[in-house]
């Protein structure tokens, strides 16, 4: 049974993986088309059209946010680790817990206080196509609880592995 639920939850996970690494490929295209689309304007036919910039800053604020939990899925978020290769495994698995649930709370945080401000933009509306500020405002939660997700996982490898890629080396023949 527990091997089952295993299975569909990693099922899930990869799945989720996939829609967001495709979102994110699709809100970097649409961002640099847009982009393009408002430098030609300007610049070209002298003529700044407003809807470009607003819709390539939301698809920035997008792609940001879900892509720092594709950082955290492939460890590319920076990490001093100096300190930590040296501690003895049980005292780094303490400090991975310690340092994990100062982030997953920071992360809480920030998405509760990301609920306010999607009730404001409840009444507001963006200035150039008039859309409610919510959509765009709804990246925090969705982007932290992807970001949250992919902490758990890497708490899970790392405690699993305290210090991957510093296993021993296999010894050279003699």
């Amino acid at each position: 049974m527990l091997d089952r639920v295993v299975r569909i939850c990693a099922a899930l996970t990869a799945a989720l993986r996939a829609v967001v690494t495709w979102a994110v490929i699709l809100f970097y295209g649409y961002m640099a088309v847009a982009v393009l689309i408002q430098v030609l304007g300007r610049y070209v036919f002298n003529y700044s059209i407003g809807w470009a910039a607003e819709t390539a800053t939301f698809a920035q604020i997008w792609m940001v946010l879900l892509g720092a939990g594709i950082a955290m899925r492939r460890n590319l978020h920076v990490g001093v680790d100096v300190l930590a290769q040296r501690l003895p495994v049980p005292v780094l698995r303490l400090l991975t817990l310690l340092i994990g649930a100062i982030c997953l709370w920071f992360l809480w945080r920030a998405v509760v206080g990301s609920f306010g401000l999607i009730r404001i933009g409840q009444i507001q509306t963006s200035p150039a196509l008039g859309i409610p500020m919510w959509l765009p405002y709804l990246s925090l939660p969705i982007g932290l609880a992807y970001f949250a997700l992919e902490l758990v996982l890497a708490l899970v490898r790392r405690w699993r592995d305290p210090r991957p890629g510093t296993a021993p080396a296999a010894e050279a023949p003699s």
